[in-house]
C-alpha cells in the first residue's frame, strides 16, 4: 500500500505529460485521422515496458531487436494459422483450417483457410506460408525463429493454393504445436510474398504509407505512428467476416498503442487512460480498484487474484559451479528455503508454493495427477534447517566465527544471488538463507546486465521465472537436457535453461520422448515423463519455489466482455497471439 500511495504522488505529472504527447503523433501523408470518441477507442500501454514505442516505422515481425508484434501488431494487423487457448488446450483453427502428419512424423501438410485476405485484397496463399518459411531459413540466424526454422525444416512446398506440404529434417511430432499454434515466444507470423518478395528481411521495415504498407490480415489498419503512439483503425471489410468465421466486424473503432513506464500504469487506469497494460502487483491492482472499481482481473477476489502464465519463480543454481555442482548441497538450500513464507511475504498471498517446473494449466494437470507418489516420495517442501546443517556437515562445511557456513577448506563461502530489479522474492530469500547460516548477498543489475550474467553462466546463484509445458511436461524437462550446458563463459541460446545441468541418464529419456507424439493415455509416453521428472526431484537442479500467476488487468469503464476464471474463453496476456480473439470479442460498456 505505501508503494502506491508513493507512485500515486509521483504520477499526475507523468500522466498529463502522456495526453500531451499523444497529441503530437506524427500524421501519415494521407491526412488528418478522423475523431473517434473515448468509448469506442481501446487504448493499450503494451505488455514490454517501454516508455516510448520503441520502433516507430518498424512493421515487420522479424527485423530487428526492438519489435512492436508483441506489444500491438498480433491485434491489430497480423493473424496467426491457430491460435490455443491454454486454459483448456483447445486449438482455434483460423487463417490456417488444419493439418496431418505423415506416419513418422517427417512431414506434414498444412490446409490454408479458403477465403483469407491481405488488407490490399490480394489472396493470401499457401505461397504465403511457403515463403515465409523460406525466407527464414535463408536468412538464418539473423532473425527471431529462424535458427529454429533451418535447423528443422528441409523443404517447403506450395502442392495448391490452399496446401502446403513441408519436409522435416527429422522426426518431430510437436513441431505443428510448436510454431503454428504456440502464440508465446515461437511465432511463425506469415508475411505477404507479393510485398516480400526481393526485400532484404534484415533490413525491411515493411512501412511505406505511400503504397498502403503495412499491410496485414486483421481488422484494423494503421493511420498514424510516432515515438509516443500507434493508432490503428477499424477496417470498411474484412475477409473473416466474409468467410463466415466471424459474425461481424469488431466493435472497436480504433486501437491506439500508447507505451507507458510500469510506475505510471496504475494512475493511467484510474483516469481511465487506458483499458489494459502489463500486470499490476496484487496490493497495487487492489488500491488501484479502490479507486476505480471498473477494474477487473482474472478473479474477482483476493489476494489470489492472477492466472496461471505458464511460469514458476524458481532459484536457478549453476550446476557448473562448485559447490553448487553437488546434489546434497543444493537439497541443503531446498530445507533452508521456506516456500510458504516466499508466497506470503513476498507475493502478499496471492499464489501458492510448487515444488516442480510445470504451472497449473489443465493439459499438464492430467499429465501431474499420475505423478503425486512422485512427488510425496521426495518431499521437496521441507523446510527444515536442522536437514540443512546435517548436509553441509557431512560434506566437511563448518560454521565459521561470524556464524556463516565455511567451505570444507576453510575458506569463506560468500554467495551471491541477482534478481532482476524489484522482484519481490530476492529479499526474502536472502534472508531465509542468511538465517540458515548461508553467507547470501543480494545483487540486482539492470535487466540487459542480468541476461549477460545468466546466458554466460557466470552467476552462482539466480531468481528467475521458467516458463514452458502448457500441454505437455517434455516442453520444460528439456530445458534441463545437457545440449545447454556449454563451457562457462559461452553464451546459451534457450534463455529458459540457464542452469547448465548435465546428465546422460536424463538426456537420453528427453531424446526418446522428443520422438514421440505426446499423450497422457500412452502408458509408455507416461514411464517417461515419470523417470525424467523423478530424475529433476532427485537432483533439484533448480529450486522451484511458486507458481506465477499475473494480475493481468483491464478497465470495464469502456469495454467488457473479457475472459475471466468464470468465463476462460482464452488467456488473457495481451503478449500472447490469442489476444487478437479477445479484441474481436469485446462489446462497448456504455
Amino acid at each position: 500500500m505505501r508503494r502506491f500511495a508513493r507512485i500515486g504522488l509521483q504520477l499526475v505529472a507523468v500522466t498529463c505529460a502522456f495526453v500531451f504527447v499523444l497529441s503530437g503523433a506524427r500524421a501519415l501523408p494521407q491526412g488528418t485521422i478522423p475523431d473517434v470518441p473515448r468509448n469506442r477507442t481501446f487504448i493499450s500501454a503494451g505488455w514490454d515496458v517501454y516508455s516510448q514505442v520503441p520502433a516507430p516505422t518498424n512493421f515487420s515481425p522479424y527485423n530487428g531487436v526492438l519489435l512492436n508484434q508483441r506489444n500491438v501488431f498480433h491485434y491489430t494487423l497480423y493473424e496467426m494459422l491457430f491460435y490455443t487457448n491454454y486454459n483448456s488446450g483447445r486449438i482455434i483453427p483460423w487463417l490456417g483450417e488444419s493439418w496431418q502428419y505423415n506416419k513418422d512424423y517427417t512431414g506434414l501438410t498444412i490446409k490454408v483457410r479458403h477465403g483469407a485476405k491481405w488488407s490490399d485484397g490480394q489472396a493470401f496463399t499457401a505461397r504465403d506460408v511457403v515463403f515465409t518459411l523460406n525466407m527464414l531459413k535463408q536468412a538464418a540466424p539473423a532473425l527471431p525463429l529462424s535458427g529454429d526454422i533451418a535447423a528443422t525444416v528441409q523443404d517447403a512446398k506450395a502442392v495448391d493454393p490452399y496446401t502446403v506440404q513441408i519436409t522435416l529434417k527429422a522426426p518431430a511430432p510437436r513441431w505443428a504445436l510448436q510454431y503454428l499454434v504456440d502464440g508465446q515466444t515461437a511465432r511463425l507470423i506469415v508475411v505477404p510474398e507479393h510485398i516480400w518478395r526481393g526485400q532484404d528481411p534484415k533490413t525491411f521495415t515493411f512501412y511505406d504509407p505511400a503504397k498502403g504498407w503495412p499491410v496485414g490480415t486483421g481488422p484494423f489498419h494503421l493511420v498514424r505512428t510516432g515515438a509516443d503512439a500507434m493508432i490503428f483503425d477499424r477496417r470498411a471489410t474484412w475477409w473473416a467476416v466474409d468467410a463466415g468465421l466471424a459474425k461481424q466486424l469488431p466493435a472497436i473503432q480504433r486501437i491506439i498503442y500508447r507505451p507507458a513506464p510500469i510506475d505510471a500504469q496504475p494512475q493511467l487506469y484510474i483516469n481511465n487512460d487506458i483499458d489494459t497494460g502489463f500486470s499490476l502487483e496484487p496490493g497495487v491492482y487492489g488500491a488501484a480498484r479502490g479507486r476505480n472499481p471498473n477494474l477487473v482481473t482474472w478473479r474477482d477476489r483476493g489476494p489470489a487474484w492472477g492466472v496461471a502464465s505458464g511460469c514458476v519463480y524458481r532459484l536457478i543454481f549453476n550446476n557448473q559451479k562448485p559447490p553448487f555442482d553437488d546434489r546434497d548441497v543444493r537439497w541443503a538450500f531446498d530445507h533452508a528455503v521456506d516456500r510458504q513464507q516466499i508466497v506470503d511475504l513476498a507475493y502478499e498471498r496471492s499464489t501458492r508454493p510448487v515444488v516442480a517446473p510445470f504451472a497449473s494449466y489443465a493439459a499438464i494437470e492430467l499429465y501431474l495427477k499420475p505423478l503425486q507418489s512422485l512427488f510425496a516420495k521426495y518431499d521437496v517442501d521441507n523446510h527444515d534447517i536442522g536437514k540443512t546443517a546435517a548436509l553441509l556437515t557431512a560434506k566437511g562445511f563448518k560454521k565459521g566465527p561470524d556464524g556463516y557456513w565455511m567451505q570444507p577448506n576453510g575458506q569463506r563461502w560468500p554467495i551471491t544471488i541477482i534478481t532482476q530489479q524489484g522482484d519481490p522474492i530476492g529479499p526474502v530469500i536472502t534472508q531465509q538463507l542468511k538465517t540458515a547460516g548461508f553467507d547470501a548477498v543480494l545483487r540486482a543489475p539492470q535487466y540487459a546486465a542480468f541476461l549477460d550474467v545468466i546466458t554466460s553462466g557466470t552467476f552462482e546463484t539466480a531468481v528467475w521465472v521458467h516458463c514452458g509445458s502448457d500441454r505437455d511436461p517434455w516442453e520444460t524437462l528439456e530445458h534441463f537436457q545437457s545440449k545447454y550446458t556449454l563451457p562457462p563463459g559461452q553464451k546459451i541460446s534457450n534463455i529458459r535453461a540457464p542452469g547448465r545441468y548435465a546428465n546422460p541418464e536424463f538426456d537420453a529419456l528427453i531424446d526418446q520422448m522428443s520422438k514421440m507424439a505426446p499423450s497422457f493415455r500412452d502408458p509408455k509416453y507416461m514411464d517417461l515423463v515419470s523417470r525424467a521428472t523423478e530424475i529433476i526431484l532427485r537432483d533439484q537442479p533448480e529450486l522451484d519455489l511458486a507458481e506465477e500467476l499475473h494480475v493481468v488487468t483491464f478497465n470495464t469503464t469502456y469495454w467488457k466482455g473479457y475472459p475471466n476464471a468464470a468465463d476462460p474463453y482464452m488467456a488473457p496476456f495481451m503478449a500472447w497471439e490469442g489476444f487478437d480473439q479477445i479484441i474481436n470479442r469485446l462489446t462497448p460498456s456504455r
